[in-house]
C-alpha cells in the first residue's frame, strides 16, 4: 500500500474527494497507475502501427506492397526496423527508393 503523502501527490488536480479524501483518493490514485500503465503499452502499439502506415504509403508509390517490401528486405538480410524504415521514408523519399 502506498503511504499518504505519495497517493496525495498523485492525485493532486483531481476532481472532488478523489483529491483530500484519502480512501477515495488510494483508489484513484491505484486506477491512474493502472491506466497509466496500460496506456504507455498502448503508445508503444499505436507508434508501430504508424510506422507501418507510413512506410506501406511509400512502399505503393513505388509500385511495392508492405508485406513484400519486409519480406524482401529479410530475404536480402537488411536488418532495419520499422521505426528507421518510417522516418527514411518520411524525411528522405529518394533515398527510400
Amino acid at each position: 500500500t502506498m503511504k499518504r503523502e505519495k497517493v496525495f501527490d498523485i492525485v493532486k488536480g483531481f476532481r472532488g474527494r478523489a483529491k483530500n479524501c484519502f480512501r477515495i483518493a488510494h483508489q484513484a490514485a491505484e486506477k491512474a497507475l493502472q491506466n497509466q500503465y496500460y496506456s504507455r503499452k498502448l503508445l508503444k502499439r499505436d507508434m508501430r502501427s504508424l510506422w507501418i502506415t507510413r512506410i506501406n504509403a511509400a512502399a505503393r508509390e513505388h509500385g511495392l506492397k508492405y508485406c513484400d517490401l519486409i519480406h524482401g528486405m529479410n530475404l536480402a538480410q537488411i536488418d532495419m526496423n520499422r521505426k528507421v524504415l518510417s522516418e527514411l521514408a518520411v524525411t528522405e523519399p529518394a533515398s527510400f527508393a
